[in-house]
């Protein structure tokens, strides 16, 4: 007889676990799956463009880097996630995938403009953190300059020159360490390597 009711009890208590796992997958949000993108890069690169010169005064008021993720809709619309706050020389952002939404780039500003940093160019950083992410990347510098960072040839290549973008009232040129136009991983470090400490 005590068999028997163990055997019950065993049998109760499996049935409660499955019916406890059914309730939980049944709740969970659907898998967040990518999926080949729609919009053509060109209308990606003109929405990073207008959101990273919308981002450049406040960037440079509060001498913060801003950045954020670019994603698209299942009719290819372009919107941002979210915008996060970094500080003088980092800014991270946090994306988790979302049903019916699929990353299509990142962007950052570069903050305000400072003796400290090469500011001009991207950073070793943030050409291994695009590649990384497998998703191209936008920055806006204090200069007002414009770059793309193309993940898949895992280069860094200037759009517009100085003055594209919202320029830091602060921002002094300087000709002795112009960037280039276009960087890869090999130059940038050979960039930052000889980068003067002033003008």
């Amino acid at each position: 007889m005590s068999i028997t009711r163990n055997n019950a009890l065993i049998l109760f208590a499996c049935a409660a676990v499955w019916l406890l796992i059914v309730l939980r997958v049944a709740n969970r949000e659907p898998v967040y799956e990518p999926r080949q993108t729609i919009a053509a890069r060109a209308d990606v690169q003109t929405y990073a463009r207008q959101q990273l010169n919308d981002l450049q005064r406040r960037s440079f008021s509060e001498g913060r880097e801003f950045c954020g993720v670019i994603v698209e809709d299942e009719r290819g619309q372009l919107s941002t996630m979210s915008v996060s706050e970094g500080d003088i020389a980092s800014c991270q952002y946090n994306f988790q995938g979302r049903f019916g939404l699929t990353p299509v780039a990142s962007f950052h500003t570069h903050g305000g403009a400072s003796v400290q940093y090469d500011d001009e160019a991207p950073s070793l950083q943030d050409l291994q953190s695009d590649i990384a992410s497998r998703m191209d990347g936008y920055l806006a510098t204090p200069g007002g300059r414009f770059w793309r960072i193309d993940w898949q040839s895992q280069t860094a290549n200037l759009i517009c020159g100085e003055g594209c973008l919202k320029m830091d009232p602060s921002y002094e040129p300087c000709p002795a360490h112009a960037p280039a136009e276009q960087y890869d991983l090999k130059r940038l470090q050979a960039r930052y390597r000889s980068t003067p400490a002033y003008c």
